[in-house]
């Protein structure tokens, strides 16, 4: 994810250079690189809160002083007389949908819209389109725009088995195929729910009058359909990680606050469905169980403080969760939140003996990984998933990371990847090495053959 320093300096009470920024992320666990005026981002998969601008300010709360107020409309909403049937509440708990009617287009965008797209280096689309695009960038909640003049108001989610041509709003044409959820109208798919919507009801440059649809998708009801269709997909990426799912009717919200900033609104109605099964995870409070998990001393009120500055609450001696933190379970979690706070490399280290048998006869392998430990290297344990793609390559139909789909094939580029992590965190020397199985298939018999590697890195 590429966000800009110039948007984050507008949340700021003090200006921060890129370094400075840098080196706080790389302490909350987010690689990055530096790109003149933007900072690329690796999100691990486990936080989708962090894909946006919102999320990340959120996490840099503990090191700066930050305003984090968005400007929502705040009036009552006439009710929205949605023929609505949802099929499918277990794969779509919330979900709203606003009807907006506006007079005319605005040609000019305000400057911090305007600046999304130059700095971005986003393609304009249309009017509702570029919106929904910047919402997503900024608070994370993806949105779909259908025209209401297309769509109207008979819409119907389900989860079912399709053999069906689909054009998407990207005018690709793809076979949908085995269960899949969808958006349908008259029985005809509208929408590939959580991944793209089609082209025949999508917002054009004419739309003045449309219908905002703003959901929480559980994630397994997501992952592998923008792979499986050859989709290029925002919103998926951001639904397969999990999005925040109390925030729908709140974005919806922000969506009448930014077009209320362009046009003039001369309609509009909500409609909100919500299931009682998303209840608020509570972790029992235990100061000295997270200083034994930490192996240091850590006061109750810094502690608290931490972890309120991340959106977490206390009450009757409980952590309350906030609904858009997926990641956090238990107490070992919380431990987790409050050392990246303190820094990992602020908490002193420690020397402790494993006892061992004492093997008079070691195999090949060991003897080697002990040879380079001896001399001062650390063994490295990669993933064994990869993003490069080779004549040989394995494909995995329902990768973890949809953006790692192929096994490994070679040990090289996960060794960089290490050194490059280790050198950005001012290392002197680095001495690694990994011992790791390979996959490749046969182009002709198509089976898989797996060999043994050895790499090593010196820098």
């Amino acid at each position: 994810m590429k966000v800009s320093i110039n948007y984050i300096n507008q949340f700021l009470n003090e200006k921060v250079n890129f370094r400075d920024l840098s080196e706080k992320l790389f302490q909350l666990g987010h690689e990055n690189d530096l790109d003149k005026d933007l900072i690329d981002i690796e999100i691990t998969p486990n936080r989708g809160d962090c894909l946006s601008m919102v999320g990340l300010l959120r996490e840099l709360k503990n090191f700066y002083t930050i305003d984090l107020k968005t400007d929502i409309y705040d009036h009552d909403i006439d009710s929205l007389d949605l023929d609505f049937e949802n099929n499918a509440i277990k794969d779509c708990p919330n979900i709203s949908f606003l009807e907006i009617k506006i007079d005319e287009i605005s040609s000019n965008y305000k400057p911090y819209l305007e600046n999304y797209f130059e700095e971005m280096k986003v393609k304009k689309i249309n009017f509702f389109t570029d919106i929904s695009n910047y919402l997503s960038y900024e608070i994370g909640q993806p949105t779909h725009c259908y025209d209401f003049k297309a769509i109207g108001n008979n819409l119907k989610l389900e989860n079912i088995e399709l053999n069906e041509e689909f054009l998407t709003l990207a005018e690709k044409s793809i076979n949908l195929q085995g269960k899949n959820l969808v958006f349908t109208k008259n029985g005809k798919v509208v929408n590939l729910a959580g991944v793209m919507g089609g082209k025949e009801s999508a917002c054009s440059d004419k739309t003045k009058h449309a219908l905002i649809e703003s959901a929480f998708f559980r994630p397994e009801s997501i992952i592998g359909k923008s792979i499986k269709y050859g989709l290029n997909s925002d919103a998926a990426y951001k639904f397969e990680r999990g999005v925040d799912p109390k925030i729908n009717e709140f974005a919806l919200r922000r969506f009448i606050k930014i077009v209320s900033d362009h046009a003039e609104i001369k309609q509009l109605k909500i409609y909100t469905q919500k299931s009682s099964n998303l209840i608020i995870k509570k972790i029992p409070f235990d100061l000295k169980k997270i200083q034994q998990i930490l192996g240091i001393e850590v006061k109750e009120d810094k502690c608290k403080e931490y972890l309120e500055k991340l959106d977490f609450k206390f009450t009757n001696h409980q952590i309350m969760v906030p609904s858009h933190r997926h990641d956090i379970s238990n107490l070992n979690d919380i431990a987790e939140e409050v050392a990246r706070i303190i820094g990992y490399d602020n908490i002193p280290s420690e020397k402790y003996m494993i006892q061992t048998k004492h093997q008079h006869q070691l195999p090949k392998e060991i003897k080697i990984k002990q040879f380079f430990i001896s001399k001062g290297f650390f063994e490295i344990i990669n993933y064994p998933f990869s993003r490069d793609k080779q004549e040989d390559s394995i494909c995995i139909d329902n990768p973890l990371d949809s953006s790692k789909r192929f096994l490994r094939n070679s040990i090289v580029s996960s060794l960089i990847e290490n050194l490059v992590f280790n050198e950005r965190r001012q290392k002197d020397s680095i001495k690694i090495f990994e011992i790791s199985d390979l996959y490749f298939q046969d182009s002709n018999t198509k089976e898989i053959i797996t060999k043994r590697r050895l790499g090593l890195v010196v820098s």
